[in-house]
């Protein structure tokens, strides 16, 4: 298998992978958008708000902001959010702090919500690494391919996820020989 970089900016990265079927393009795609861990609220609590969004659709905005991924946080820990802000303003991600200095909103300027002269703000919240395949805000990125020759793939990555596109590249083949690891280890016990 060979794999060249044919193009690259600081949103896509456009790779040619070489020597495998659809079957594997298939499984590359998936893997980085359902396989590969991210960071993203689980449970956020509400102590005051004073804006126009409901509880139910603040929770779910705040929620579908990805998070970078910490080098010391694994599958069982948490990354504690919180935020206090008063209007007049407009609430962005990068407002958000975190237990964990190396957990930043993956788009900072995202708008959560906009607040009124003499309006509150005030939530905790705990992040969670997750996989896309549980829920669609741990989705790794927005990742399509096309066939160009018979065992010749064009791969096109965009990174949604904390995860420059080379990571998730990469983090997503990890995720795939983990996962054969574990089917050959089950066919032996057969």
């Amino acid at each position: 298998m060979d794999i060249e970089t044919v193009e690259e900016t600081d949103d896509v990265l456009k790779l040619r992978v070489e020597g495998i079927n659809e079957a594997i393009a298939n499984s590359l795609r998936r893997s980085m958008i359902v396989k590969v861990p991210t960071l993203a609220v689980k449970e956020l609590h509400i102590n005051k708000n004073e804006s126009g969004l409901l509880d139910e659709i603040l929770a779910n905005r705040v929620g579908q902001i990805p998070f970078t991924v910490p080098k010391n946080v694994g599958e069982e820990d948490e990354v504690n959010i919180a935020l206090k802000q008063e209007g007049p303003g407009t609430v962005l991600a990068e407002d958000l702090k975190a237990d964990n200095d190396e957990a930043e909103p993956v788009n900072p300027e995202a708008v959560i919500v906009k607040l009124k002269e003499d309006q509150e703000l005030e939530f905790e919240g705990v992040a969670v690494l997750g996989r896309g395949e549980e829920h669609a805000k741990h989705q790794g990125g927005t990742v399509g391919y096309e066939q160009e020759e018979e065992d010749t793939f064009l791969f096109r990555v965009e990174s949604t996820s904390g995860y420059s596109n080379e990571e998730l590249f990469s983090q997503a083949v990890d995720e795939l020989r983990r996962e054969l690891n574990e089917f050959e280890e089950a066919v032996e016990e057969i």
